[in-house]
């Protein structure tokens, strides 16, 4: 498995030898509850699951302890769903996410995170990563919380993923791996 690493083993997001490719982003709404962090059923997911169907119907059983958006590609299909302490899972209209799973989004919400702003910006970027890379899809509001770490393109039909800074780029397979670490200067542009 290739993936970003948190918090001793979990996973912000990453992809096994199948093909398989998850990610998250938080779902906006300050819930919590009994239910596994996202990070550790992440990694789960990517070691137990080879297709996004399968990952899904995992899903369906696991209870994650806040709201999270949680992104599945696979050579065959793309989905997001929302799952959260108070809800069951549930599909997104398209496999894109922001912070947000419930519409409309209270306007305090919209105000401090931007997130339907981003959501229309992330559809229309596809797979532009340059505009992944400039507001308002990469935030530098890190003493809010909102700040862009890294954005990762991921190809699992080919077992390849890149990582994007500002300026920078770093490229993995399971052909070529390269174990390593960045160090990256956040919050400037490029």
């Amino acid at each position: 498995m290739i993936g970003m690493q948190d918090a001793a083993w979990g996973l912000l997001d990453g992809m096994n030898d199948a093909g398989l490719a998850v990610s998250l982003t938080f779902g906006g709404r300050f819930v919590h509850g009994p239910g596994f962090a996202v990070l550790v059923v992440l990694r789960y997911l990517l070691e137990t699951c080879t297709t996004v169907d399968e990952a899904v119907g995992r899903l369906k059983s696991l209870p994650v302890a806040i709201p999270q958006n949680v992104t599945l590609v696979d050579p065959e299909r793309a989905v997001t769903v929302f799952v959260g302490p108070d809800i069951s899972l549930t599909e997104a209209p398209d496999a894109c996410a922001a912070n947000h799973q419930h519409m409309p989004v209270p306007d305090e919400q919209e105000r401090f995170s931007r997130t339907q702003e981003r959501l229309s910006a992330v559809r229309a970027a596809g797979a532009d990563v340059a505009a992944m890379l400039k507001p308002p899809l990469y935030q530098f509001a890190y003493d809010e919380g909102l700040g862009t770490v890294y954005t990762a393109r991921y190809r699992p039909s080919e077992g390849r993923v890149t990582y994007y800074w500002p300026g920078e780029a770093w490229d993995q397979s399971f052909g070529d791996f390269a174990p390593g670490s960045r160090t990256v200067t956040l919050g400037q542009a490029g």
